[in-house]
């Protein structure tokens, strides 16, 4: 539940990621009120991708084709029970061209007056009634961007710590896509109140996390200026049950809408307990009336240190139940689930063999048969869908998308090496809804190496992959004999990070 910062999901390693201070200066104010200063790790991450775009959970950062990099300094001030971080980022882009193409929207003929409803590098999978702000690519050109990337500024006291931030986090036990926030867009700016020590109830531990958010429209979305913006608000808790402590269950709900300014964001406050009603109306009915809309998961982490072992689960419904009626009768409509175990076996020498491993699906389930009902993160209401300048707030694989993941680790005191895989299978509504004509699936295989060092206060982390993209945005090739052959294409992935971490 706390914020997640750093490096590439394709080289985060078993050992984690490093978020370290690499130089405490304590300046004493008084005898009962402190001014301290930490300067923060200095990081800079790099990626290649040699012919296609491949970014998920990587933050501010969109890794496009071509080469990419992220840079980050900063530093914490602290003043009795406030603190401030001051952790901006740069990133960069060769934004290197590749195929997409554009919904075929009526353009009228030349000289007539009239222009397209979306951007030409809008999503073309998800005009409504399945509307969402994804574009295919961030531009035609090169670029670079200067964000306050992982700052904040917040009060705690003994229980309690409330504030602003932009700082990246992620909610759920969830490694690879979890269902409400992860790290897949860069940080929005929000208000949050979190515990910061457990409540203690007859039942167990409980911990607690709001946030009122703003979420910002892509530039390559539409050409209304007047809907950019959104609200989001949602809320989180957790159970450690008295009986099993090693034992985490949580629930989580989030409601987004519609914003046309700051002055919208108060009345959103405590729009997470809002009933928004059913969406997911008949296909015919593109678009709802502009309004709300939500998400809502369970989850569970339950460790067991002593076999060195931890499992965990994620189940949401991007549609809730009209009624318990409507839930026992299809429990299963509009799911998505995680289900993923870590195992750490000691060998010798301090060094463990970690292997992790993680399944997750949003596509869409058996009920689309009998109910109509949306894509994950898509919205009939809400047109720009759950996100934030075009990335995805919850999952990386996006809308109803699927993957595998599997990791091999050996990790020793200063280093680590492993293998990795990965199988993702993206946008697989659009296979059954957007082509008259017979398609395969869009899916992504890719397998690599990765490995860390640290030396003095200096870590280092790379990982390299080869990926084949089977089937790119579903195209094939006629065969004799009625015949099928996909269009694949391969891709070389590159990622290295180094940071300074302190002795």
């Amino acid at each position: 539940m706390g914020s997640e910062v750093g490096t590439s999901p394709w080289i985060r390693t078993a050992s984690g990621n490093v978020l370290a201070e690499i130089r405490k200066i304590r300046y004493s104010v008084s005898s009962n009120r402190d001014f301290r200063l930490h300067v923060l790790a200095s990081e800079l991450d790099g990626a290649f991708n040699s012919d296609l775009p491949l970014s998920i959970n990587e933050g501010s950062v969109w890794a496009g084709r071509g080469l990419s990099g992220r840079s980050q300094v900063g530093v914490t001030l602290s003043y009795g029970s406030v603190t401030a971080v001051l952790a901006p980022e740069i990133w960069g882009t060769q934004n290197l061209d590749f195929q997409t193409f554009s919904y075929p929207e009526n353009i009228p003929r030349p000289g007539d007056i009239g222009e397209r409803m979306r951007h030409p590098l809008a999503s073309p999978f998800h005009y409504p009634p399945h509307s969402i702000d994804l574009p295919q690519r961030l531009g035609y050109d090169s670029g670079m961007s200067l964000g306050p990337g992982q700052s904040s500024l917040s009060w705690e006291s003994a229980s309690v710590r409330i504030g602003v931030a932009t700082e990246s986090f992620r909610w759920g036990p969830s490694i690879r896509n979890p269902f409400l926030v992860s790290n897949n867009a860069q940080g929005f700016p929000r208000l949050f109140a979190q515990t910061t020590k457990p409540f203690e109830s007859p039942i167990g531990d409980v911990h607690a996390q709001w946030i009122l958010g703003r979420l910002e429209e892509s530039s390559y979305f539409d050409n209304d200026p007047e809907n950019d913006h959104r609200s989001l608000s949602g809320v989180i808790v957790t159970l450690n049950p008295s009986f099993e402590p090693n034992l985490s269950v949580g629930i989580g709900r989030v409601v987004y809408a519609p914003a046309l300014g700051f002055m919208d964001l108060p009345t959103a406050a405590f729009d997470f307990v809002r009933s928004v009603g059913p969406v997911a109306s008949e296909t015919s009915d593109e678009q709802r009336p502009l309004g709300p809309d939500r998400i809502f998961s369970i989850f569970a982490h339950w460790s067991f240190p002593d076999a060195g072992l931890e499992t965990w689960m994620e189940w949401g419904r991007s549609e809730e139940p009209r009624s318990i009626r409507d839930f026992l009768e299809a429990p299963h409509h509009s799911r998505g689930y995680t289900l993923g175990l870590r195992h750490d076996q000691s060998t010798t020498n301090s060094a463990r063999l970690a292997i992790e491993a993680e399944i997750t699906s949003l596509e869409p389930s058996q009920s689309f048969r009998l109910k109509k009902h949306g894509e994950w993160y898509t919205s009939r209401r809400v047109i720009q869908g759950y996100t934030h300048k075009g990335r995805v707030i919850g999952a990386g694989i996006g809308p109803s998308g699927s993957s595998q993941w599997l990791a091999v680790d050996w990790v020793a005191p200063r280093w680590n090496l492993g293998l990795f895989g990965t199988r993702m299978r993206l946008e697989n509504e659009a296979l059954y809804s957007y082509f008259p004509e017979y398609r395969r699936a869009d899916v992504t295989l890719l397998a690599g190496v990765r490995g860390a060092g640290k030396i003095g206060p200096f870590r280092f982390e790379a990982a390299w992959a080869e990926s084949i993209r089977l089937n790119y945005l579903f195209q094939t090739k006629p065969l004799p004999n009625d015949a099928y052959r996909g269009v694949d294409l391969r891709n070389q992935v590159l990622r290295l990070s180094f940071s300074a971490t302190g002795a």
